[in-house]
């Protein structure tokens, strides 16, 4: 017996601790004798449970432990404590949540009936004082990001790192497609203009500071002007991808019983091979670099490497294939497609083969609702990514990029070329691929939540894709477009997500209602974790229904007319109300730097900088010098902007310093080192371009620098 033989091996290592534990009762401290018990409390379970909630007190010292059990306890009752108030006020309701808000839509409809028939007989019937005041509100539920508490990364924004993406656009370039029969079959596949993206420098600031604008309640961003999202418009019109089709998803089909035995003979059948672990791969663009492959995700082999996929699959040209050869390299392609960009995950290396079965068929897949299945899945990248200690984020991110670019003018690129650019028959995305792009704006978090807290109805496109745009776009774009304001739940295999488009009816040319139900209470999110043999097709079945049935969940909105700025007003007053709009705190404390918050700001810190880099090697940088002038002289410019803008700087340009009257000569070998615009004087006249105001400043060879606004 393990018990015996280890009583007995204790005897050699110290055999007082052996005689001190036969002196006690052997069922109080072994799991062998305790029957699941120990001292009354089970082994299993309670005991588990409790040591996930001091998980984090591990390995701290004994101090720090006893205190962080003592938080990490007070934290547990207090959530309970809430828990407890929410049921009793529940409790105080007739009916749960879902009851209520399927009540509430019944009774509208039964209202508009009623309403529609008292119209058609000529008079006008006003409710009763009893029913106004037992009518319920639609207003009841108020998805606000701040009810989140800590549980969202805008509770405490300071706190949360810089998302990184884990998308790999860039793999895409490794894999050039210039064959013609390969690109007709994209062509067939729908996924010609997705293959055609070209990669762009994210900018990781701006996306974090609109995942803290991101409510998981409502699948919205919440900014001053209203709610904004992304919606299946979007990814047919930037994208350029099947949006109408059956949802994306499908049954187990490998296993003990089914087609396929194992992932790797699903490999071999519908690719013609799978990654062999003691094979040596070379890269075909250069030969000497060299690795090994493996099947991932452990025994259930159920992921594939996507450099392998790579490795393995492109080629020159295709003409030579083989039909059945030809259409396994137009699967690998797609496979490679999904994981580099519509549906990466955080792994940044593989993609799941469950999307392979349905690939068997090209002419069947071809038909899915592959849309749907990427907004979905970013969806639910952009609610894990809300969590506080989420350092990156999957999904599609340069749908979410690109989606920012047209509708926001915070962060937009310059382009080379006005708009609208020729597409020449394909996505709205096409339009941002790198060549085209002037100029990235390199911004910072800080930044970026100032300018969404500060956003104006001036800076926000409603309606990017124009009459001009959707004609130059391929039908596939448009061809969905009846269901782009259907309510409906998106499926992308595991994971559902509503699309909530009746919340972001200016995004389609409708005034705002305040008339918006909740997201369905009963809704909740689930993963694959510990689900790995579920049958999604049947788990999700219900929303799969709904989704066949969108057509008929077409919501249905107001045509802008003569009031449209007091519905637009009234819609401001009931989303402010609720909603959770600036990240920024209140300055406290005197500001001691500076950033930039437009372009030309951000040409004079440049300025600045360089300045100072190029004095720096002949003056030193000590009291006195031209180079200690400048930064005196920079410093009254500083404060005045500081004080114009209201808000606290955080981009340190050039430290501020408490400085005396100085007399100020001009060397005549300072001219030497300002640009070839500048006066050969000192510093004689800087202007700096904000809005519609000039701020001047001056030097003069007297005491010290002084500004003035024209």
């Amino acid at each position: 017996m393990v018990f015996d033989r280890c009583m007995k091996d204790m005897i050699n290592v110290k055999a007082d601790i052996h005689y001190w534990l036969v002196e006690h009762d052997v069922t109080s401290w072994a799991l062998t004798y305790d029957d699941g018990f120990c001292y009354g409390v089970m082994t299993t379970n309670a005991s588990e449970s409790f040591n996930e909630v001091l998980k984090r007190a591990r390995g701290l010292p004994i101090q720090a432990l006893i205190t962080a059990i003592y938080y990490n306890v007070v934290a547990l009752h207090l959530r309970r404590n809430e828990m407890l108030e929410g049921s009793e006020i529940d409790a105080t309701r007739p009916f749960a949540l879902r009851v209520q808000a399927t009540l509430r839509k019944i009774e509208q409809e039964a209202r508009f009936m009623a309403a529609v028939e008292d119209r058609g007989r000529g008079r006008r019937r006003h409710p009763s004082s009893v029913e106004a005041s037992i009518q319920p509100s639609v207003h009841t539920i108020q998805p606000s990001i701040s009810s989140l508490a800590g549980s969202h990364r805008a509770a405490h924004p300071e706190q949360g790192t810089i998302l990184e993406a884990a998308s790999h656009l860039l793999m895409i370039h490794e894999w050039p497609i210039n064959c013609p029969r390969f690109i007709e079959a994209l062509i067939f596949v729908g996924l010609d203009s997705v293959s055609q993206m070209r990669y762009r420098r994210m900018d990781h600031h701006m996306l974090t500071a609109l995942v803290e604008r991101w409510s998981p309640q409502t699948n919205t961003f919440h900014l001053p002007v209203g709610e904004m999202s992304i919606t299946l418009q979007d990814v047919s019109m930037i994208l350029g991808i099947q949006i109408d089709g059956p949802s994306f998803v499908g049954h187990p089909v490998v296993g003990l019983g089914r087609r396929w035995l194992s992932w790797p003979n699903c490999c071999d059948d519908l690719l013609g091979q799978h990654p062999n672990p003691d094979v040596l791969y070379h890269d075909p663009f250069n030969p000497r670099i060299t690795a090994k492959f493996k099947m991932g995700q452990a025994h259930a082999q159920t992921c594939i490497p996507l450099r392998w996929l790579r490795w393995i699959f492109w080629r020159d040209s295709y003409i030579d294939l083989s039909e059945m050869d030809f259409w396994r390299h137009v699967r690998a392609y797609i496979l490679f497609l999904l994981g580099c960009h519509l549906l990466p995950d955080t792994s940044g290396s593989e993609i799941h083969l469950q999307y392979l079965p349905l690939m068997e068929d090209i002419a069947i897949f071809r038909t899915y609702s592959l849309g749907g299945a990427v907004l979905a899945h970013l969806y639910r990248e952009l609610s894990e990514a809300t969590r506080p200690k989420r350092a990156n984020i999957a999904g599609c991110i340069h749908l979410l990029q690109i989606w920012a670019w047209e509708h926001l003018h915070v962060g937009r690129p310059q382009l080379h070329v006005p708009f609208p650019v020729q597409l020449d028959g394909l996505s709205v995305g096409i339009r941002w691929n790198e060549e085209r792009l002037r100029e990235v704006p390199v911004g910072n978090v800080m930044t970026y939540r100032d300018e969404l807290d500060g956003l104006l109805e001036s800076q926000v496109i409603w309606e990017p894709y124009t009459a001009e745009i959707r004609a130059q776009v391929p039908e596939i774009c448009t061809s969905g477009q009846d269901t782009w304001l259907s309510r409906v739940p998106l499926i992308s295999w595991k994971r559902v997500e509503w699309h909530l488009p009746d919340r972001v009816l200016r995004q389609f040319g409708y005034c705002p209602s305040t008339d918006i139900m909740p997201m369905d209470p009963s809704f909740v999110r689930v993963d694959g974790r510990g689900k790995s043999d579920t049958d999604w097709a049947l788990y999700h079945q219900a929303s799969i229904a709904l989704w066949e049935s969108r057509r008929a969940y077409i919501v249905t909105g107001e045509i802008p007319g003569f009031d449209y700025d007091y519905k637009v007003k009234q819609y401001l007053a009931w989303f402010h109300s609720w909603a959770t709009l600036y990240m920024l705190k209140p300055p406290v404390d005197p500001p001691t730097t500076y950033y930039p918050r437009s372009p030309a700001e951000r040409h004079m810190r440049d300025f600045f900088v360089s300045m100072e880099r190029r004095l720096q090697p002949h003056f030193g940088g000590t009291e006195g010098t031209p180079l200690q002038i400048l930064r005196c002289l920079v410093q009254p410019f500083r404060l005045q902007i500081h004080m114009m803008l209201g808000h606290p700087p955080i981009l340190i340009l050039v430290p501020l310093r408490a400085t005396s009257q100085l007399s100020l000569t001009s060397p005549p070998h300072l001219s030497s080192y300002l640009p070839p615009w500048e006066s050969p004087q000192l510093l004689s006249k800087m202007l700096v371009i904000r809005t519609s105001a000039i701020y001047t400043y001056q030097a003069t060879t007297s005491t010290s620098a002084f500004y003035s606004r024209h």
